[in-house]
């Protein structure tokens, strides 16, 4: 007797196909994820690197130029350094405000995350910009280099016009984006001598 076989149907079952799109779903997550986060670290170093930038630039203009070098910060995301002149001397030239990720929508903020621990520098993080002068008081958010380097404090302001008053001040200027502790940095100054360090949180600890 012959038997003949039957050509058997092969194919997916609902419940196999349900697993291949779950994984693929979970796979295009993880991908979006760590986009994201590399992205937000990118952001995360520019926006840090532009206040480094810019804080040795003022420092470097107050010694070459001799003259006091005002540095302003405004929340959530802007700086703007103003060099000081003489009566009767030339306007010195005007700097444009700088803008943290240059103001772009979900981009960096003087924020502090109040779960990380201060700088190893000690400065202070109790709020985002913090300045703490040498006698331990503390300062407003507009400061200067003074001529021999130093960062100082101011007594008054008006349109940019600084008078220092010789507090040394010790600065940390903390960045990054609510809620992605990942994307925050540290910018710290120290009085006596305007050194500029900048940081950055690996989740444990801060590293330059």
């Amino acid at each position: 007797m012959r038997l003949q076989a039957k050509d058997r149907e092969t194919g997916f079952s609902a419940i196999e196909l349900v697993i291949v799109v779950a994984i693929i779903m979970i796979l295009v997550g993880f991908t979006v994820f760590q986009t994201k986060s590399t992205t937000n670290n990118s952001r995360a170093n520019a926006a840090m690197g532009n206040v480094v930038t810019q804080l040795r630039q003022a420092r470097q203009m107050a010694i070459t130029m001799r003259r006091n070098v005002l540095v302003s910060f405004t929340p959530p995301n802007q700086m703007q350094i103003v060099v000081q002149t003489l009566p009767g001397e030339a306007p010195a030239p005007v700097f444009k405000p700088i803008l943290l990720n240059d103001g772009a929508p979900g981009g960096l903020q003087f924020y502090v995350f109040p779960t990380i621990k201060d700088t190893p520098m000690n400065f202070g993080n109790s709020q985002a910009i913090n300045f703490v002068t040498s006698t331990g008081g503390t300062s407003g958010l507009s400061v200067m280099f003074s001529t021999s380097g130093s960062f100082v404090g101011t007594t008054a302001t008006t349109n940019f016009a600084a008078v220092g008053n010789n507090n040394q001040i010790n600065a940390s200027i903390f960045v990054g984006i609510p809620g992605a502790q990942n994307t925050a940095r540290a910018i710290t100054v120290l009085g006596g001598t305007g050194r500029v360090r900048s940081f950055y949180w690996d989740g444990t600890n801060w590293n330059e």
